[in-house]
């Protein structure tokens, strides 16, 4: 298989080194294996809808490569983005360019408005010391203790966290993954590098989310 990410859109430029490439690829190889999948203008996916607010978990990068992927039956849809993090310095410089890493986000439209919602694994310290508990007031449940989880309407909050998703987020091996809904668009991702495994762990949550 021999991509040549530089003619996936005339119009832009992607600087991706060697290496870069070399891991893109290897990340499609391994993406097609599991699923039907596509490269994409971003235009034309859920990205435009979900970005309107500056408030999102995009705000801080700059999408390169967009995949729509589907099981192999073609069902259950999602996109998958490579985008640029941009580290930024307290005062909101920019960083040399080598600080700027590739991460994997995805974006997945719900059958549902959800309203907001904001999910994230507590860690130990916050455990211990209880912070952020005063803002834990629309979905508590004994057995999802270990969350944080914010909704702007705490009926579709509850009705988004159904058992099933609850154990889909659960069962996520890597406790530093964002999830957010925007009424129906929900965005997961990891902020870390991009690697292969961290792909397929994104995507495999996607596909059962």
């Amino acid at each position: 298989m021999d991509l040549d990410f530089r003619k996936l859109n005339s119009t832009k430029l992607f600087d991706f080194s060697k290496e870069e490439e070399n891991l893109i690829a290897e990340v499609y190889h391994q993406l097609f294996e599991i699923y039907d999948i596509s490269i994409i203008n971003i235009e034309d996916s859920i990205y435009n809808q979900f970005s309107s607010d500056s408030e999102n978990p995009f705000s801080l990068f700059t999408p390169k490569i967009c995949y729509f992927i589907t099981d192999k039956n073609k069902e259950n849809p999602f996109y998958l983005f490579i985008v640029n993090k941009i580290e930024k310095t307290i005062k909101g410089g920019r960083l040399p360019a080598q600080l700027e890493t590739l991460q994997i986000w995805g974006l997945k439209k719900l059958d549902e408005d959800c309203g907001f919602i904001s999910v994230n694994k507590k860690k130990w310290a916050d455990k211990i010391a209880g912070i952020f508990s005063s803002f834990n007031v629309n979905f508590k449940d004994r057995d999802f203790k270990d969350y944080y989880v914010l909704g702007s309407d705490q009926f579709k909050t509850m009705t988004f966290l159904n058992s099933k998703r609850k154990e889909t987020i659960k069962s996520f091996s890597d406790e530093d993954f964002k999830l957010e809904v925007k009424n129906n668009i929900l965005s997961f991702g990891l902020p870390k590098e991009l690697s292969v495994d961290n792909t397929l762990l994104v995507s495999n949550f996607l596909e059962k989310i």
